[in-house]
């Protein structure tokens, strides 16, 4: 199965096409998400269960752990998914993410076709329990130097987090919709992760998947804009930096602006 109406090109549909032989036939895509998602919820129960009379102050911990989230990912998504690594774990990111993902979606299509091409976006369902893995050790650290509310909150805020990547990158690839364009942070997400599904820009552009801020304070970004214009600037294009660089930047430094084309604009 595969999209009628669409512009990509002979290249990305026998590519989509490959990578759907490959594809298990007992592959469900909504079971896929089911389970990403059972297990986060009954994830988030458990650290819930666990807070006891929170203070304000420990609440604090959630926005703390959303931000060191999306940090995290963008440091991963910059240095880890497009740079080939010698690991073997760290190289199996890259092939997934740039050799199969960036194959499979470009700008000029950035669609599913059905439920069965929602493999190529989530994760394993067994990337749930590695985050817990991870999140354990500063969670565990901040529970004993802080106290025990601020660990499970760190870790709540670390799950939901992830819940809420999935959440945000699976809007980035479904069809466009009226909710879509003008659902707050999603539209905006979804117009800054085509941009980065240019195979000329993705090597050092809009690497935040998640919200556009951490692009904006690493000066990653293709727009021209403040804190809440990267926070809601949705569908809008006329903030996109003239002239913007592009290049497949190996060394992962910040795109810069081509002064010739600028200066024509």
């Amino acid at each position: 199965m595969e999209l009628v109406n669409t512009i990509m090109g002979k290249r990305q549909r026998k590519y989509r096409a490959t990578y759907r032989e490959r594809v298990a036939g007992w592959y469900n895509g909504w079971l896929h998400v089911m389970i990403i998602y059972l297990a986060g919820s009954i994830a988030l129960y458990i650290y819930g269960a666990n807070t006891v009379n929170v203070q304000w102050w420990e609440w604090l911990a959630l926005p703390f752990g959303f931000v060191s989230y999306q940090t995290s990912e963008y440091i991963l998504h910059m240095y880890v998914m497009h740079r080939p690594r010698k690991n073997v774990v760290l190289r199996a990111l890259y092939i997934r993410h740039t050799l199969m993902h960036h194959q499979f979606f470009t700008k000029e299509e950035m669609r599913f076709a059905d439920h069965k091409d929602w493999r190529v976006t989530f994760f394993p369902p067994f990337t749930m329990l590695g985050l817990t893995l991870l999140s354990i050790i500063p969670s565990l650290a901040a529970g004993i130097i802080i106290s025990e509310n601020v660990g499970w909150l760190l870790m709540a805020a670390f799950t939901a987090s992830y819940m809420f990547y999935e959440l945000i990158h699976f809007c980035c690839h479904i069809d466009d919709n009226w909710l879509i364009r003008n659902m707050p942070l999603i539209n905006t997400a979804r117009r800054h992760h085509t941009a980065h599904h240019d195979h000329q820009l993705m090597m050092s552009v809009n690497m935040g998947i998640g919200t556009a801020l951490p692009d904006w304070m690493m000066g990653t970004s293709d727009l021209d804009r403040g804190f809440w214009g990267h926070l809601f600037n949705g569908y809008d294009e006329s903030h996109v930096r003239p002239g913007l660089q592009k290049s497949f930047n190996a060394a992962g430094t910040r795109p810069v602006p081509n002064r010739q084309a600028a200066e024509r604009n």
